[in-house]
């Protein structure tokens, strides 16, 4: 039988219940930026209004996988048989249009000559080109001349509303003791407490005066026409485990070029790893002693490895080349100078290409803030080391991958006046005029319009080399 409990009378009181809530809500953060992102950003904001109109194209160009030229290594037993597997490929040697090959200027004489007679164009190569190709190389040196023109008028029309100051003082004058005596700068006693910020001053009555270049002839530069997207094969070995060729950016060969090298130089790439411009001088065989400098020893290893893969030990070059490691960037301990005709400075940069395509060791990344910030000052303290380094007359080649003038144009300069005011050195630049003008009709390169130092190589879609600047200057005294 059920039995039901008489059911007591309980006095509830109403509690209202407390339950945690969980309604879904929408993250009010803005996502965490890449640093290639922020790289963009970065260059959005201050290439843009820097190129102007070339700026979509140049950042189109960025964010393209770059362009390789195959550059032949002649130490391998097989040089000539893969000179024509390249040739096969339906390449062209860059050197061709250097050596043999014609200005802008001269294709636009011929180019009128052919319309009056009613004959094809042909270059050197036997390859028909149209009269608009011709108008449109030498266009493009116009209008870079033009806009040089242009930027010294402005200038002009700022500097000389001045008034001409009443008196003038030399550094020797401003730099006087108490007793009236001048103080004369002793480089050795002071070189510890020599502060170099990257951002010193500007020169800009630095002395320009066009370079005339000897072209190496040995040299095998082989890319793929303008607007083709084909790559490279991977290289053959010969029997000897001797590669065939390497892969470089178009742009990184123009440093080397620049250099002018001579069989008697002394010639010495001060930030030499991985070592492909290192392997670039080797190949022209015009030196007398080629110095490969790096600071770290992780890169020094890298630079071995690399010389190893394409040079042979018997090589007579391979004698001829020194691995050595010390930090370029400093002034006070910094011991070679005037001991080389010859300086190649590849500089520590921002690398603009891999920065906006890759994220590790990015150096727009937040932790790498301050590094990217001191790059103009290390960028400073190389250049002036190897202005010390050169002999009287020697020249120097700046070069980087970034398109920023803090890094480019603003280097040149100040690394110039602490060159001649804490060391006495005199530079003047040498112009790169002829180099430009013997590139631009192979349609390969593309130069920036508004560079006032040297040359940048600026990325552009149909032929995607750079960026690189280059800038040449030479030690008078």
């Amino acid at each position: 039988m059920l039995r039901i409990s008489p059911v007591r009378c309980i006095h509830a009181t109403t509690v209202r219940g407390k339950m945690a809530r969980f309604k879904p809500k929408i993250a009010r953060s803005k996502p965490v930026k890449t640093p290639s992102t922020l790289a963009l950003d970065n260059f959005d904001f201050y290439y843009g209004p820097l190129f102007g109109d070339q700026w979509p194209s140049i950042r189109l160009g960025l964010l393209t996988p770059n362009k390789f030229v195959a550059v032949l290594n002649r130490f391998s037993m097989d040089a000539e048989v893969n000179a024509q597997i390249l040739k096969d490929l339906g390449t062209t040697n860059i050197m061709d249009h250097l050596v043999g090959g014609k200005t802008a200027d001269s294709k636009v004489i011929e180019a009128k000559k052919a319309a009056i007679l009613g004959k094809p164009l042909v270059d050197a190569h036997g390859d028909v080109y149209t009269e608009e190709e011709a108008f449109g190389a030498a266009k493009v040196v116009e209008e870079g001349e033009k806009t040089e023109e242009q930027l010294e008028m402005r200038l002009e029309g700022g500097i000389h509303e001045f008034k001409e100051p009443s008196e003038t003082y030399t550094m020797g004058q401003l730099n006087v003791k108490t007793d009236g005596e001048p103080e004369v700068f002793d480089s050795r006693r002071q070189l510890s407490k020599l502060e170099v910020t990257g951002v010193e001053r500007f020169s800009g009555n630095m002395l320009r005066k066009d370079d005339f270049i000897m072209y190496p002839r040995d040299l095998g530069l082989y890319a793929y026409p303008r607007g083709s997207l084909l790559d490279f094969p991977g290289p053959i070995k010969d029997k000897n485990q001797i590669s065939s060729w390497w892969l470089l950016d178009g742009g990184s060969v123009l440093p080397v070029l620049a250099l002018d090298l001579q069989p008697t130089d002394n010639v010495l790439d001060m930030c030499s790893a991985p070592g492909g411009k290192s392997l670039l001088i080797a190949q022209t065989g015009l030196f007398d002693k080629l110095t490969c400098n790096d600071a770290k020893m992780a890169r020094i290893g890298q630079l071995r490895r690399g010389l190893s893969m394409y040079i042979p030990p018997e090589a007579p070059e391979a004698q001829r080349i020194v691995i050595k490691r010390r930090d370029a960037s400093n002034l006070e301990h910094w011991s070679d100078e005037n001991c080389f005709d010859k300086v190649l400075v590849d500089a520590p940069c921002t690398t603009d290409r891999l920065a906006v395509n890759q994220d590790d060791g990015n150096l727009f990344a937040p932790s790498m803030t301050q590094e990217r910030l001191n790059l103009p000052q290390l960028q400073v303290k190389l250049l002036v080391n190897a202005l010390r380094s050169l002999k009287i007359n020697g020249s120097v080649v700046y070069s980087t991958c970034s398109l920023s003038p803090m890094q480019n144009d603003a280097v040149v300069e100040n690394a110039a006046v602490i060159a001649e005011q804490q060391f006495g050195i005199k530079v003047v630049e040498k112009g790169l005029t002829q180099l430009q003008n013997h590139l631009l009709p192979s349609g390969l390169y593309r130069f920036a319009l508004n560079c006032q130092r040297g040359l940048l190589v600026v990325p552009h879609i149909a032929s995607n080399f750079g960026p690189m600047y280059i800038c040449k200057l030479q030690r008078l005294r």
